[in-house]
């Protein structure tokens, strides 16, 4: 930082300053293709005071969220607090991307419906590979969009494909993926190419987080209804 203050001038160094405080630095030249993370990404998210859940309404935000993310490393600098942090910013979610939290790296964290402890497990540069069967609608809601909730089709059945560590080794490693749990990667997979699921909502209007709850607890008394006239 002292070089550039040689550069600039004063003024122009206080902006400077102020924008690598705020935000990460997320253009893809300052970024390298071997998923280490720059010294400004670290910085950043080493900084739980500029740190946030980004939100697709604030407009420096909404930057980062449309940027396509670039390779993470597994097990790399910094990767463990990113972790960290993604964990910390669920809240209720089912899910997370990297982008979400300031940094474009190819990182999700998604609950594991599929499996018996529903556990949380983080995907490094991951992919879907294929598809199979046909599309269904469903509600999706998004930490990053406060705008509410919207109906979206995706498929229930796909291959997924990311980095995983076997034997102190880097290898790919294959799964098929169904129901809910599906769903959940291709959400959080789209974070990572700067797609947010309003761009594949059907034309039906957001719905609020109060509607939605609303809708939800009226459909859960209404099941609860059914069970109870079945005995």
């Amino acid at each position: 930082m002292k070089s550039f203050a040689k550069m600039f001038t004063t003024a122009l160094c206080a902006l400077l300053l102020f924008s690598c405080a705020t935000a990460p630095k997320t253009e893809g030249k300052e970024k390298t293709d071997d998923g280490l993370m720059t010294a400004e990404e670290i910085s950043y998210i080493n900084d739980t005071s500029a740190r946030h859940l980004l939100q697709n309404d604030v407009e420096k935000d909404n930057e980062i969220l449309r940027k396509v993310s670039v390779s993470a490393k597994l097990g790399a600098d910094g990767y463990d607090v990113l972790e960290k942090f993604m964990l910390e910013s669920l809240g209720t979610g089912v899910g997370i991307a990297a982008p979400q939290v300031g940094i474009n790296r190819r990182v999700i964290m998604v609950q594991r419906f599929d499996k018996e402890e529903k556990p949380f497990e983080f995907f490094y540069n991951i992919e879907i590979k294929k598809t199979y069967g046909e599309k269904v609608v469903g509600w999706e809601g998004c930490l990053s969009i406060p705008a509410g909730f919207g109906q979206v089709e995706r498929w229930q059945d796909i291959d997924i494909e990311y980095d995983a560590e076997v034997d102190g080794k880097l290898v790919r490693k294959s799964e098929n993926i169904k129901g809910f749990t599906a769903v959940i990667f291709q959400h959080e997979t789209d974070h990572l190419n700067g797609i947010l699921f309003i761009d594949k909502k059907t034309d039906d209007p957001l719905m609020t987080a109060e509607e939605y709850r609303e809708m939800r607890m009226k459909e859960k008394a209404e099941k609860e209804a059914k069970e109870q006239n079945k005995e």
